[in-house]
């Protein structure tokens, strides 16, 4: 009798390591389908904010040019801008960015060239030219403002860490979501989905 109830239990054993390194193996695949549809969810629900009007400041987040030509996620950010600061006469812009490889100037003036050809009054636009991240976008234009309150302009796959990283720089954040371009969408969103976390954790 003792020997049939052995190998019983020895069976038992192994079904529950079975069962055991099962779960947690479909944990292990979970964890990260359950991240990545938080993070979409938020920010879509993020994308979709309308900033208040006649706000003190609005700060533009830079992004690639080709040469001296604004990347389409970079016009996509100018011309969202553009639309806000015609209706609000009152808002100053910050234009930030500066140059990365492959770009003729930096980021912030090839914005400001932009604003100014549009009929933006050279005094509403304030350049921040040094930025090389959006951590520092939120930084170095924290310091040319003489009140906490901005609207944010980025790409939608962007706004919620922007407005994450500026709230956390002590900035009274709205958002403004331009679209981001169909042909690099799914790239910018899944890079994002790793930057975002590595924000929540470290900058």
């Amino acid at each position: 009798m003792q020997l049939t109830q052995q190998p019983m239990q020895t069976d038992i054993k192994r079904n529950r390591r079975r069962r055991r390194a099962v779960s947690l193996l479909w944990t292990i695949l979970l964890l990260p389908v359950l991240y990545i549809s938080g993070v979409h969810m938020a920010i879509m629900n993020a994308a979709k904010q309308q900033p208040a009007q006649d706000a003190d400041y609005m700060i533009i987040l830079g992004a690639a040019l080709w040469g001296e030509e604004m990347s389409p996620s970079l016009r996509y950010r100018m011309d969202t801008a553009l639309s806000y600061l015609k209706q609000n006469p009152r808002t100053k812009v910050i234009v930030s960015g500066g140059q990365g490889v492959g770009e003729d100037m930096p980021e912030a003036v090839a914005m400001q060239r932009f604003l100014l050809e549009n009929g933006v009054p050279q005094e509403r636009i304030i350049v921040e030219d040094r930025a090389q991240t959006t951590s520092e976008n939120i930084l170095f234009s924290k310091k040319l403002m003489k009140s906490n309150q901005a609207v944010l302009v980025t790409n939608d796959f962007h706004i919620l860490r922007a407005k994450l990283l500026a709230e956390r720089a002590g900035i009274e954040a709205q958002t403004l979501s331009a679209p981001t371009p169909e042909s690099v969408k799914v790239k910018l969103f899944v890079r994002e989905y790793a930057a975002l976390l590595k924000s929540w954790l470290f900058d």
